[in-house]
């Protein structure tokens, strides 16, 4: 009898969870039982909604129907219920995804799907979309003279949840949304059939891609090969445990680079691959001593911002404005590079000697990237404690980068330094228990990215979130700062 223990990292990627591994992995009694249930659940649904053509507003909210037992349960009552009778699998009524009350998250099993489409329903709904016998001369006759209309593709397609992935799903949609990410893996980038390097991660986003913009598959599907990678490539992103999105951006940013023909490992040595041209700039911190007046500048690369949101270390406003009250994107820039005060005990001053003195230390943006991740701190790690600071901060949809440079030249063209909001990820839940959705633009409009559920929303909607990431993207590459 399998346990949620014994389940091993590479069989637990063939379900859609640990905890799920741990039934489908029984002896046959069990698992079929699973299974019957969940068709019954599946099918069942299915009938409900076709039977309801109106709906009143307290049924707006999803409900979870639980599989084992087949009662129904609001967000709030699935857990008791869980606790109560150990049940801890549910079906949500608006799209009849699987939800593990012991993941508290959507998960995705390939097994389970395939046997929703082996259900007489699903069957039907196949024979009434097929206009033409396998034999049809007409069929052939399509087949052979007409072509896909290459704009068919409107890029609204989900990622399939494969186990608290949520935090994978968010970074990929954001950079399946990019443009400049787009003509590079759509065009000569990348080639996976050139490529020798093992379980590459290049090849697994590329693959992405390609899967994202097959035009005959407007459902959403699943980035197992990028999962399997990662784990893959990294022992601390193994298993389906919680991870952090910006961790994993940094990551991703970083194996990219490591899967670019022609790439320097060593940042100080001028790599000119496409990626670090576009994901990485270049930071400086001046250290000015008060006593002499000598300046010692370091740069640092960097592939993102990340952003103290505390009130106590912000400039509240930012923008100058003196009406506004709430936190600010650019006064959080302003805090960021702002003059900060050094006691003597933490700076050998060489022009004095090497001996302690008080300093002054300053952080500007040396070189900016293509695409800008800025991270809203909001996770904050003490010896004490460990919490999740809540709270907006007002952003917005472009922004002027030039402020915060060592450029000091007011009058330079600041369209080499204007950036236009591309995505915002957001983190819903505790510090140790939550989840990841993600907002990106597609052309002039706006769309919610919840694993596999899309949603279209307008701007206001998106300056409204509690941003975790933000992304921006240099609105003139051809004008890009040195």
């Amino acid at each position: 009898m399998a346990t949620v223990a014994s389940v091993s990292l590479l069989s637990e990627a063939e379900f859609g969870c640990e905890h799920l591994a741990s039934v489908l992995m029984q002896d046959g009694v069990v698992n079929n039982q699973f299974k019957t249930s969940f068709i019954k659940t599946h099918n069942s649904l299915g009938r409900r909604d076709a039977s309801s053509k109106t709906a009143s507003s307290g049924l707006l909210k999803p409900r979870y129907t639980c599989v084992t037992c087949s009662e129904p349960f609001m967000n709030g009552d699935r857990r008791i219920h869980t606790e109560k009778t150990g049940h801890q699998f549910y079906m949500e009524s608006r799209s009849r995804a699987l939800f593990c009350q012991g993941c508290e998250d959507l998960v995705y099993d390939h097994g389970l799907e395939r046997s929703r489409s082996s259900t007489p329903e699903s069957s039907l709904e196949v024979a009434k979309r097929r206009r033409f016998s396998d034999s049809s001369a007409d069929e052939l006759y399509v087949k052979s003279n007409a072509n896909k209309r290459p704009c068919a593709k409107q890029g609204v397609r989900g990622l399939f949840n494969l186990g608290q992935t949520c935090y994978l799903n968010v970074i990929l949609q954001t950079m399946l949304h990019d443009p400049i990410l787009n003509t590079y893996f759509l065009g000569n980038g990348h080639q996976p059939h050139d490529c020798t390097i093992n379980d590459c991660i290049g090849c697994a986003v590329a693959e992405a891609f390609a899967d994202f913009n097959t035009i005959d598959k407007p459902e959403g599907f699943a980035a197992l090969n990028l999962l399997l990678a990662s784990w893959r490539a990294s022992p601390a992103l193994a298993g389906y445990q919680q991870q952090d999105a910006h961790e994993y951006y940094q990551f991703l940013v970083d194996k990219l680079h490591a899967s670019a023909e022609g790439h320097r490992e060593g940042h100080g040595k001028g790599c000119h691959c496409f990626f670090h041209r576009t994901f990485y700039g270049k930071l400086r911190s001046s250290v000015t001593c008060d006593k002499c007046g000598n300046v010692t500048k370091t740069e640092d690369p960097i592939v993102d911002l990340s952003l103290d949101v505390q009130a106590k270390k912000r400039v509240m406003g930012g923008g100058g404005s003196g009406h506004s009250t709430a936190p600010t994107l650019s006064g959080c820039l302003e805090s960021f590079t702002s003059p900060e005060k050094l006691m003597a005990d933490v700076y050998n001053c060489d022009g004095c000697g090497g001996t302690p003195q008080k300093a002054t230390k300053q952080l500007q943006i040396k070189k900016l990237p293509a695409i800008l991740c800025m991270q809203l701190k909001r996770f904050e790690h003490t010896f004490a404690v460990s919490e999740k600071l809540e709270g907006r901060i007002d952003f917005p949809l472009s922004i002027n980068m030039l402020p915060y440079t060592t450029n000091p030249d007011t009058a330079v063209d600041k369209s080499r330094y204007i950036y236009d909001l591309s995505s915002a990820v957001v983190h819903k839940g505790k510090l140790e228990a939550g989840h990841y959705y993600v907002y990106c633009r597609q052309g002039e409009e706006w769309m919610l990215f919840n694993d596999d559920q899309v949603t279209p929303v307008t701007e206001a909607e998106v300056l409204g979130v509690d941003a975790y990431l933000l992304f921006y993207n240099l609105r003139c590459l051809s004008t890009a700062s040195p």
